[in-house]
């Protein structure tokens, strides 16, 4: 009977530890933060808990005279594209490949090997591009959406 209470101790803290983790419980798993999703699930209104469910914890917390708080989420994120095959060249290990056509330039410019002036085949041109995402959202003294903004930009 102790060996039991043991096993069923054990695998509830598991399926704790896996709820918390976003295997069992889709409201905490990551999800990327879009301009969507900030439409479809931000308005007036709406608690802080609820805020949370939809966009997870904010990046900053801050507090005025009155007891009221403003979240800011402010999401970056970077990727990069190869214009010839105009995927992700992260996806498909390209800057692996760019490191050996670096080689073949240097070879063909002659830097390396004097005299050998192999042909190159294949240029990948990469193109990088950066996404930024600020949301403030401030909440009324019963901690409700009060108001709330966005501002999104790619470069």
């Amino acid at each position: 009977m102790v060996v039991s209470m043991k096993l069923m101790r054990l695998f509830f803290l598991f399926l704790v530890v896996i709820m918390f983790n976003g295997v069992m419980c889709p409201v905490f798993a990551q999800q990327t933060l879009t301009v969507g999703i900030v439409q479809k699930t931000i308005h007036t209104g709406i608690t802080q808990d609820e805020v949370v469910m939809s966009l997870g914890s904010p990046n900053i917390v801050t507090q005025d005279a009155n007891g009221k708080e403003t979240w800011i989420y402010d999401k970056m994120s970077s990727s990069i594209t190869d214009l010839n095959k105009n995927e992700s060249a992260m996806e498909n290990d390209i800057l692996i490949r760019n490191s050996w056509h670096s080689l073949a330039t240097l070879l063909t410019l002659g830097l390396i090997n004097r005299g050998v002036k192999p042909e190159m085949k294949e240029v990948s041109q990469l193109v990088s591009s950066q996404n930024t995402l600020t949301i403030i959202i401030k909440f009324d003294k019963n901690n409700c959406v009060e108001s709330y903004s966005y501002h999104s930009s790619k470069f």
